[in-house]
C-alpha cells in the first residue's frame, strides 16, 4: 500500500495456510479422529505515522480458522494435532475474529541529545534475541531461526501473540541494551486476541555485544527473564494432579538468566558457523523451589562456491527434567512463552525435559529457493518426569498452556523427519511447503496405542504490501 505522504505509510499482510494431519491415535478412546485437514486465513492492516519526535503505529488483524475437527480431542489422549487444539480453544469448527494486533508510540530521543535511546509504549510484537540486526542476511537469519523466540515470541502459529507494556533500548555501534516489561495477549490457539492476560507479568533485559566487537564475526548476549503467573488455573508437573496447586493461590515466579554466542566466519571456499546458548532458572514453582537449565550447541559449514550452496549443520539441545515428584524441588526447564513452530515444526513435543539431537541440510538451487531437511532424534532427559507438549499460555484462565503425560520409565520419544521448501517469488510474496513424519518411540507408543506414527503437511503463502 506504501507511502501515502511524507508522514503517513499504510502497511498490509495477507497470509493463508492449508494443513493436512494424520496424527497419532489413542485406542481405546472416543473422539479420536486423527485424520483431518483445516484452513487458516490472516489479514493485517496498519498505519504508521512518522514525525521528528514521535512515531505512532496501529495495526488491526483478522484471523479465521476453518474446517476444524470437532472429534479430534480424544478422551483419553487430548487434542490430536493442532486442529484438535484449535477446536478445544474456540469450541467451533469455524472460528474467526478481528482485533487490535498492535498500537504503540515510539519516542525518539536523538533530537534531545540522546542518540540511540528509544522507548516504545503500547501493544507490540516482541522476540527475545532480536534486539538488533546486523544487516547481514545470513547472520540475521541464523539469529532469527536458532536464537530468537526461545523464551518470548509473537510468532505463535496462525493467530500470533502481542505484548502490552513498554520496551526501552539504548543502541550504540558496539552494544545494545534492551529492557521490556509486558503482559501477553491470548493469541496462540484462540482467535480471541483482544484482551491481555492480566495475571501474567514478564520482564526481560538483555545486553548484547554486537558482531565484531568482542571477536571478529561474533556476537554475544546476556539476558534475564522474570515470569510471574497468577492465573486461575492449575500447574502441570510430575506430581499427582491432586497435589498440584492452583496458580491463584500459589503463583509461579521464575527467573531465567542466560547467554548466547554466535559466530560466522569465512573458511576456505565456504563459511563456518557456531552457536552456544544456555539458560539457568530459579524461583518458585508454586510451593516448590524451581531449579532448571537448558543448553544448545550448534555448528555448520556451507559450501558457497558450489552448486546449490549446500549447508550442513549439526545441532544438539538438552533441557533438565525432574527426577522426583516428592523432594520439594521442581527441576523441569520451563520454556515461558516460546514460538509456535520455530523449534518443533511438527509440534507433538516441546523443549521441556527434552533432548533433541539432529542434523540439518539446507540447499539453495536458486537465490530465491531454499530446501531444508532436518533429521531429529528425540528423547526425554529424565524418564521420571512427564512427556510435555504445548506452546505456552494462550488463555487467561482454565488452561495452563502446557500438558504432560507420564512416561512410565521410558525415554525414547522417537524420530522426526522435516522437509520444507520455501520460494520467494518477489520481495513481497513467498510460499512454503512442509512435510513432517514422526516415528514414535516407546514414550509415544505408550500414550498412543492405536497409531504411533504421525504425518503433517502444510502449504502456506505470505503477501506483504
Amino acid at each position: 500500500m506504501g507511502q501515502i505522504n511524507e508522514y503517513l505509510r499504510m502497511t498490509g499482510e495477507l497470509y493463508g495456510s492449508y494443513e493436512a494431519w494424520d496424527y497419532f491415535r489413542p485406542s481405546p478412546a472416543i473422539n479420536n479422529n486423527n485424520d483431518y485437514d483445516l484452513w487458516a486465513l490472516r489479514t493485517r492492516f496498519g498505519a504508521l505515522l512518522t514525525t521528528p519526535y514521535i512515531d505512532g503505529y496501529a495495526q488491526a488483524q483478522y484471523v479465521g480458522l476453518y474446517g476444524l475437527p470437532n472429534d479430534a480431542v480424544a478422551s483419553p489422549g487430548g487434542p490430536l494435532g493442532l486442529g484438535g487444539a484449535y477446536f478445544l480453544a474456540n469450541r467451533s469448527t469455524n472460528a474467526s475474529n478481528i482485533f487490535l494486533k498492535q498500537a504503540y508510540l515510539d519516542f525518539k530521543f536523538n533530537t534531545l541529545g540522546l542518540p540511540g535511546a528509544f522507548l516504545r509504549i503500547g501493544r507490540f510484537e516482541f522476540m527475545d534475541g532480536m534486539e538488533y540486526k546486523t544487516g547481514i542476511a545470513k547472520f540475521d537469519g541464523l539469529k532469527r531461526a536458532r536464537i530468537a523466540q526461545r523464551l518470548m515470541a509473537s510468532n505463535v502459529v496462525h493467530v500470533g501473540r502481542s505484548f502490552d507494556g513498554f520496551t526501552a533500548s539504548y543502541d550504540r555501534p558496539g552494544f545494545n541494551i534492551t529492557a521490556t516489561g509486558v503482559r501477553p495477549t491470548p493469541g496462540g490457539f484462540t482467535v480471541q486476541g483482544q484482551n491481555e492476560i492480566s495475571d501474567i507479568h514478564l520482564f526481560y533485559a538483555a545486553l548484547t555485544s554486537k558482531k565484531d566487537v568482542l571477536l571478529p564475526g561474533t556476537e554475544g548476549r546476556l539476558f534475564y527473564v522474570n515470569y510471574d503467573d497468577k492465573r486461575n488455573t492449575q500447574v502441570v508437573d510430575n506430581r499427582a494432579v491432586a497435589d498440584r496447586p492452583r496458580l491463584d493461590s500459589q503463583n509461579l515466579n521464575l527467573h531465567t538468566v542466560g547467554a548466547h554466542l554466535l559466530t560466522l566466519q569465512q573458511l576456505g571456499s565456504g563459511s563456518i558457523d557456531a552457536l552456544l546458548w544456555g539458560a539457568y532458572q530459579f524461583g518458585d514453582w508454586t510451593n516448590q523451589d524451581h531449579r532448571a537449565w537448558a543448553i544448545a550447541a550448534e555448528a555448520g559449514y556451507q559450501w558457497t562456491d558450489v552448486a546449490f550452496k549446500p549447508w550442513l549443520r549439526a545441532l544438539y539441545f538438552l533441557s533438565s527434567g525432574d527426577d522426583s515428584a516428592t523432594d520439594g524441588r521442581h527441576k523441569t526447564y520451563f520454556t515461558v512463552l516460546p514460538s509456535g513452530r520455530a523449534y518443533a515444526k511438527l509440534p507433538f513435543y516441546n523443549l521441556m525435559n527434552m533432548q533433541d539431537a539432529f542434523l540439518q541440510m539446507i540447499v539453495s538451487p536458486t537465490p530465491k529457493i531454499k530446501v531444508t531437511v532436518d533429521l531429529h532424534h528425540l528423547s526425554l532427559s529424565n524418564s521420571n518426569d512427564l512427556f510435555y507438549a504445548g506452546l505456552g499460555p494462550t488463555l487467561g484462565s482454565g488452561a495452563f498452556g502446557y500438558s504432560g503425560r507420564p512416561s512410565h520409565g521410558k525415554s525414547d520419544v522417537g524420530q522426526l523427519v522435516d522437509i520444507s521448501f520455501t520460494h520467494m517469488l518477489t520481495k513481497q510474496l513467498s510460499w512454503r511447503f512442509y512435510y513432517g513424519h514422526a516415528f514414535g518411540g516407546s514414550v509415544v507408543e505408550d500414550v498412543y496405542q492405536g497409531k504411533k506414527d504421525a504425518d503433517m503437511v502444510y502449504i502456506d503463502f505470505n503477501l506483504v504490501f
